[in-house]
């Protein structure tokens, strides 16, 4: 079936290439890391903190948050490590009465790719629970790229 007319390139329009995506990516994960900002403390609003303040440290993403109750909040946060590597570092919040303050941090899992993180759908689940022995846990999968899908799931004890 042929393509209609407004899908087929015409003279003097470039293809999009294979080759051209990940740079592609890279200007809109930059520019969008350009224009929002730190989102570090549980307690601020926002779908995802973004900062790539080359002089404060590695390029960082505020990728989930959840609660438990009303004084116990989960970060998930993806660390650029490489070109197109990151780690996934889970930090426990609790609310006092000095706002949020971190108590624990935990690493998921070893090494994610940078890019299917910072996307739209890297969290396939994240949820947390009381357990039977008195600290919570949290259940993460995360996607490891469009093609292999989501990861297994890891638990992460809590220690709060």
């Amino acid at each position: 079936m042929p393509l209609p007319s407004s899908a087929r390139p015409r003279a003097g329009r470039a293809l999009l290439t294979a080759a051209a995506v990940p740079a592609l990516l890279l200007t809109a994960t930059a520019a969008a890391g350009a224009t929002a900002g730190s989102n570090d403390q549980a307690g601020q609003s926002g779908p995802a903190g973004q900062t790539a303040d080359s002089a404060s440290g590695p390029e960082t993403h505020r990728i989930a948050t959840t609660t438990l109750g009303s004084d116990l909040k989960i970060a998930l946060t993806a660390h650029r490590s490489g070109e197109y590597e990151a780690i996934v570092e889970l930090i426990a919040f609790r609310h006092g009465k000095d706002g949020w303050r971190p108590v624990d941090r935990a690493p998921v899992g070893d090494t994610w790719f940078w890019y299917p993180l910072t996307g739209k759908g890297a969290v396939c689940e994240l949820t947390v629970t009381n357990r039977p022995e008195g600290d919570p846990s949290a259940t993460v999968s995360l996607l490891q790229t469009p093609s292999l899908g989501c990861s297994e799931p890891y638990t992460v004890p809590i220690d709060a």
